[in-house]
């Protein structure tokens, strides 16, 4: 009777290795990425005594970031594969603590999801850097997932929840469309911190190829209030034709958006756009605004380049 095995071409090293394992009962390869492979294979054809020795090598050798990636998507069924993940997370946060540095980027954009949901679940760079972080998690995005669709996907559901300047403030991001409405949040404590002359400003968005973000304000001259401002980026140049800019709030009485502001410009000025609202209106403590201590806020931009 006779069978026949099927193998891709990136197995073929790794079967190999597996049948001379089977022969011989001895595990030469030392080299991480193969030791992954034969684990794999070994897993694929139920081989349990290579399987424990190949999880044992790699608890022994050195990892590299491949192998550490490797080992973050290997099946439940391999025995070792919780521990080996564990170590594969512990490699990557400790080889990329710094991985905003230059010299990193380039080897970045090449890692898959798995490993950068790990670097950036292991590593807190600081406020000062929190922009950057976003930056660099669409630079990543951009590069992996071209497709529009998927990427927002995969932003929203896996990156951008693991950005702290996303999380503090922004509920919902749309990227590179010709108009976009992004959601935001802001505490009472976070509010309430602007007065006297604070500011904050939120993670940038994109619309039409163009980079914007909200800003809140506190000012106590010449008149108490609390401002909101949109903010164009100076990323790629002025824009040539109509922006329209509004600005919602949810209130309590409704728990709905409601228009605050709508500005149209058809300059190519940087200048910011936005409204005020009286302070006392805002903070107080029965102000209309907040809802649970967070005020709700929608921004909708649209770009119609010029004919």
């Amino acid at each position: 009777r006779q069978a026949t095995v099927t193998i891709a071409d990136s197995e073929y090293e790794a079967f190999l290795e597996l049948l001379h394992f089977i022969y011989s009962g001895k595990l030469t390869p030392t080299e991480p990425i193969l030791v992954v492979d034969i684990l794999l294979a070994a897993d694929k054809f139920e081989v349990a005594s290579c399987i424990k020795l190949c999880g044992e090598r790699l608890v022994d050798l050195p990892m590299t970031a491949e192998s550490a990636v490797m080992c973050l998507d290997l099946p439940c069924s391999i025995s070792m594969a919780p521990a080996l993940a564990e170590a594969a997370k512990k490699f990557l946060a400790k080889r990329y603590d710094k991985f905003l540095l230059t010299k990193f980027q380039d080897e970045l954009m090449r890692i898959s999801l798995t490993g950068i949901v790990a670097i950036l679940s292991r590593n807190h760079p600081g406020v000062a850097s929190e922009e950057s972080v976003y930056d660099f998690v669409l630079r990543w995005a951009h590069f992996q997932y071209p497709n529009p669709e998927e990427r927002h996907k995969i932003l929203s559901s896996s990156l951008l929840p693991l950005v702290p300047v996303v999380r503090s403030m922004t509920n919902g991001i749309l990227i590179d469309q010709p108009s976009c409405i992004v959601d935001f949040t802001l505490s009472r404590g976070q509010c309430s911190g602007l007065f006297p002359s604070g500011s904050i400003r939120s993670p940038p968005f994109y619309c039409g190829g163009h980079g914007f973000f909200l800003s809140a304000h506190g000012k106590m001259e010449p008149s108490n209030f609390f401002g909101l401002l949109i903010e164009k980026l100076e990323d790629k140049g002025p824009v040539r034709g109509t922006i329209d800019y509004e600005i919602e709030v949810k209130t309590r009485q409704s728990l709905e958006f409601l228009f605050l502001w709508r500005r149209t410009t058809t300059t190519d000025s940087r200048q910011a756009l936005g409204c005020r609202i009286p302070w006392p209106s805002i903070i107080a403590d029965n102000s209309r605004f907040f809802i649970d201590d967070k005020l709700h806020l929608r921004v909708h931009v649209k770009i119609t380049p010029q004919p």
